[in-house]
């Protein structure tokens, strides 16, 4: 769903979002399970990108959908939690770490801030692993059996999540702060001078990120019902979160939901050509390289820019 300006563009959104709601309910398991892949990518990559149109690059984006994902378990179990209740506490613990790691790192930007956020995923991935009290340490946790729910409700939940994480990022670049994120994008410095309040801002769009991803971990450990440090820290799911912005265009929000898209139709191909585990993340460096060499924009900005030359040629013509 990419909202349009045109009565056109927003109608054909919302067909576009029943059809996806309803799709999980008529689906097949296999297809079930592809839908909760791509709708947790367009999560990942919405907020991730929410985050770098602040100028603020993540390393650690498996930070937050660790600690939804544990959110999700533990309050679950203990407190017999159904998942969408559960999902109310793991995106509040989301946004609180978004918070603190916003005014922890202070006036960190580029390398700097994407290190930070490295660190601090790596730092609870140990934590998860020396408190098998808590979170059962390296052999994980279980979701209690009793509370899992169909595929078909996960694969909705995710769905509706995925929905919610566009539609917010559209409502962001309709107002002010769309254009303090570029200021602060191109020169926090500078941006402050003319107003702009970055920290202020960061707290902001980090809480965000940080709620959209730990939804998106919640729902996606009850689809697997069981999470271990590994599972809920893997670096794999920042290179994920980063492989729909970089492919389909960054800084743009069509751009993350297309590449997105685009990520798990390539993972899945590699999956069924070749059958090699991980053979996906091969896949996705080679796309990357392509779009860096011909499509230095993303999908989403070559398209864009084809249809401004096919319109110069028109108007060349008349």
């Amino acid at each position: 769903m990419i909202i349009e300006k045109t009565p056109r563009g927003a109608a054909l959104a919302i067909v576009a979002s029943l059809v996806s709601l309803a799709l999980p309910f008529a689906a097949t398991a296999v297809v079930n399970d592809w839908i909760i892949s791509a709708a947790s990518m367009v999560i990942l990559a919405v907020s991730w990108n929410m985050a770098a149109n602040a100028g603020l690059i993540s390393l650690g984006h498996s930070a937050f959908w660790g600690v939804g994902s544990y959110t999700a378990v533990l309050t679950a179990n203990k407190l017999g939690l159904p998942l969408a209740v559960a999902l109310i506490p793991a995106m509040f613990i989301g946004a609180l770490l978004g918070v603190l790691l916003a005014l922890i790192t202070g006036r960190l930007r580029g390398i700097f801030f994407a290190i930070a956020t490295l660190a601090l995923s790596e730092g609870l991935r140990v934590i998860a692993v020396m408190t098998p009290g808590f979170t059962g340490g390296g052999e994980g946790i279980y979701i209690n059996p009793q509370l899992r729910i169909g595929a078909h409700w996960v694969a909705a939940i995710m769905v509706v999540g995925a929905l919610i994480s566009i539609l917010v990022a559209w409502a962001i670049s309709r107002t002010s702060w769309h254009f303090a994120f570029r200021a602060m994008r191109a020169n926090e410095s500078a941006a402050q001078m003319l107003g702009v309040r970055p920290v202020t801002f960061r707290v902001g769009v980090l809480a965000l990120a940080g709620a959209m991803a730990a939804f998106a971990g919640g729902v996606r450990v009850w689809y697997g019902g069981f999470v271990d440090p590994g599972i809920a820290f893997d670096l794999q799911i920042t290179i994920l979160s980063q492989i729909g912005p970089l492919l389909g265009g960054i800084y743009t929000l069509a751009g993350p939901v297309i590449g997105a898209l685009l990520s798990v139709l390539l993972s899945e191909a590699a999956r069924i050509w070749f059958g090699a585990q991980g053979f996906g993340l091969l896949v996705y460096g080679v796309a990357l390289v392509l779009c860096i060499l011909f499509l230095p924009h993303g999908i989403w900005g070559g398209l864009q820019r084809l249809r401004t030359f096919g319109r110069r040629r028109i108007r060349g013509e008349q």
